[in-house]
């Protein structure tokens, strides 16, 4: 390690600390990503579906589903980590409010279709 501090300053401004990340917009990226999951989730559910009178020509899609459904589950997790983060770290409450409404209109929608 040098002793130069023109060197020690210049290699702290290449690297960014994750508390100077923009959380907010991160959050928000992980909530839309999340909406365009469920999308993905609605198609596959139609099409797995049988129609009558078919003897199994319906396309085996389960696999698809679970692996989408645990990147649902990452990115609602990541979506909240980000915008605790976000508000806690005051880079982007706006951007995170906005996330968590639209996280929390989709999981609403979810718990009233399993109820």
């Amino acid at each position: 390690m040098s002793r130069d501090p023109w060197l020690a300053l210049e290699s702290q401004r290449r690297r960014r600390h994750w508390k100077q990340w923009p959380w907010g917009l991160i959050a928000l990226a992980l909530a839309v990503l999340f909406t365009v999951g469920m999308f993905g989730l609605v198609l596959i559910g139609a099409a797995s579906v049988r129609p009558p009178g078919d003897g199994g020509s319906a396309l085996n899609l389960r696999a698809y589903f679970i692996a989408l459904m645990v990147a649902e589950l990452l990115a609602a997790v990541g979506c909240i980590t980000a915008a605790v983060l976000a508000w806690r770290l005051n880079r982007g409450k706006v951007a995170a409010g906005l996330a968590i409404i639209l996280l929390s209109l989709w999981l609403g929608a979810l718990s009233y279709g399993l109820l």
